[in-house]
């Protein structure tokens, strides 16, 4: 005899399954897309070809560490998740939304990277996706909304906060403007979010 309980969970599985190869796909375009603003170098004095890369490649390696970030956390998020419903899927599509976008706005600062505005608008941009990817997590995760009852209180907490913390950690990094060369102080603060990450996590294993 076939159980109705059973059929029902294994939907939910396989369609949750179908919303994270989704997400996973997205990801893996948006990443790609960003070796856009990489040039092949024309000719002539390769150095000097390859240090005018320099502000590109700074904004490459920024995004791909951020964008592999995002990734990683929201590859957790649905690895916890074993039901899915209509809110859940347009949060999932709202941090999508700012991933997608990071192509564009990577290449505008490193074309612009010594205008305030353009890093404003690429510091905004990441610190949304990371604000998206939080409430994705905390509508999922806090009161076990969308996991298995068992998970952890520290392991939903993680989750939740280390896409939090990034992104105010984005949008903190953009009072460094209000500094002389503001815009490069803010472009290679960037480049400690590892370091925040890490902080994050050691935080949750100590408790």
């Amino acid at each position: 005899m076939e159980n109705p309980a059973a059929e029902s969970r294994t939907d939910q599985s396989r369609e949750v399954a179908r919303i994270a190869a989704f997400s996973d796909g997205v990801f893996a375009i948006a990443i790609t897309l960003l070796t856009l603003q990489l040039e092949i170098p024309k000719g002539g004095d390769l150095a000097r070809e390859l240090m005018d890369l320099q502000p590109n490649l700074v904004a490459f390696i920024i995004s791909f560490l951020v964008v592999g970030t995002y990734w990683v956390a929201h590859h957790r998020v649905f690895a916890l998740v074993v039901r899915y419903d209509t809110r859940l899927i347009w949060l999932n599509l709202l941090t999508l939304f700012f991933i997608v976008l990071q192509p564009f706005t990577t290449s505008v600062i490193a074309e612009h990277g010594d205008q305030p505005l353009a890093v404003i608008v690429y510091g905004s941009t990441l610190a949304a996706a990371g604000f998206a990817n939080a409430a994705l997590a905390a509508y999922a995760l806090v009161g076990r909304r969308l996991c298995d009852v068992s998970t952890s209180a520290g392991v939903v907490g993680y989750n939740v906060w280390r896409g939090a913390v990034i992104a105010t950690y984005f949008m903190a990094s953009l009072l460094l403007l209000l500094l002389p060369s503001g815009a490069s102080l803010v472009t290679y603060s960037w480049l400690g979010i590892p370091v925040v990450t890490g902080f994050v996590r050691r935080h949750y294993r100590t408790q």
